[in-house]
């Protein structure tokens, strides 16, 4: 066993839960924990002594979506100047945050959360694709003006066999969704940057083909991360190759598509209909013409709500910590090199 002691950077709340077992399977693995808790605002110093001993962290949810940004911040402030760090575990699936930037620009391992909170975005949006494909926009208005209107030929969609969806990038929520919408008879196309085979996709494509694709799609699903390709990767060139009885559903980052040239196709009925989680700017303006387009439904960056969430979270923490703990490779490594060596596929 090593007598030097091994500093971890974690939320009070961390350490109150989990800070018992964290120093447990330390030990077991032949190794002394040091539990560094961050100040809670910016400008608290930490002793001189836990500032050096801090080698690993954890950006746990409770400080990324707790309501304070003064506590990420501090967390960064503390995490950035140890000068033996070695690994950051972040509770998100994206490493676009520019909190992280400083430790991907280091000799530093980032690990993320990705997979997290895959199942209940899936859901969320393939139950919106299928409320939206089987008429619920149009029954749903209908209901609100206390009216009895039945579809009409020329609004019913295709059945769901009939129908193709394009999901561009291939992580665990857009595997997840293509399970789903194969599940209930829907042709999947995946879009990422390799092209194996992929388990309930008909087909995988590269992103050089996209536009090729579009003329044939009904539902096109954004779960790809934000990076400079990707950046409105949805455009108002790309949104006139999509055929009118389309529907766009994004779940990654608001600004992976043009809002403005969005909005419009929807207004001018260009497009069939839309699900939004993510936006540009959050919360979404009030001006915003998407709040009224035609067949729209948005909700405030939460389809991912779910009780089940922490555990799911915690677990893949506690997983990555047993393999730095073993020396073994970790999982959802999302620094440069590990990613270039993967493909790319793990920040898709």
């Amino acid at each position: 066993m090593s007598n030097e002691a091994v500093g971890l950077l974690i939320s009070q709340s961390v350490h109150d839960e989990l800070g018992e077992r964290l120093s447990a399977l330390a030990r077991a693995a032949g190794h002394v924990l040091r539990l560094v808790v961050a100040p809670a605002e910016p400008g608290r110093a930490l002793a001189a002594d836990e500032q050096a001993a801090i080698r690993l962290a954890y950006y746990s949810r409770d400080l990324l979506t707790g309501g304070n940004p003064a506590a990420g911040r501090a967390f960064f402030d503390v995490f950035d100047a140890a000068p033996r760090a070695e690994w950051l575990h972040v509770g998100s699936a994206g490493i676009d945050n520019p909190l992280y930037q400083p430790t991907l620009r280091r000799a530093v391992r980032l690990t993320t959360s990705s997979g997290g909170n895959a199942l209940p975005i899936a859901q969320t949006v393939v139950g919106a694709i299928l409320a939206q494909a089987r008429g619920f926009t149009h029954w749903l208005a209908a209901q609100g003006e206390r009216r009895w209107r039945p579809l009409t030929a020329a609004q019913m969609a295709r059945d769901l066999h009939e129908q193709t969806a394009i999901i561009v990038g291939l992580g665990p929520i857009g595997r997840e969704i293509g399970r789903l919408l194969k599940a209930v008879g829907l042709t999947t196309i995946g879009v990422r940057r390799g092209a194996a085979p992929v388990p309930h996709f008909d087909r995988i494509c590269r992103p050089d083909v996209l536009d090729e694709l579009l003329p044939a799609c009904d539902w096109l699903v954004l779960a790809c991360p934000l990076t400079p390709e990707t950046r409105h990767l949805l455009d108002a060139r790309r949104i006139a190759l999509l055929p009118a009885h389309a529907g766009v559903a994004n779940i990654g980052r608001g600004e992976l598509l043009d809002e403005a040239a969005l909005a419009a196709a929807l207004h001018q009925g260009r497009l069939r209909s839309a699900y939004l989680d993510v936006f540009a700017t959050e919360p979404l303006p009030a001006g915003s013409p998407l709040w009224n387009a035609p067949h729209t439904w948005l909700s405030p960056h939460n389809c991912g709500a779910s009780p089940g969430n922490a555990a799911r979270f915690t677990e893949i923490f506690l997983r990555n910590f047993m393999h730095w703990l073993n020396g073994e490779p970790f999982d959802n490594d999302a620094t440069p090199a590990a990613r270039r060596a993967d493909g790319g596929t793990r920040a898709t």
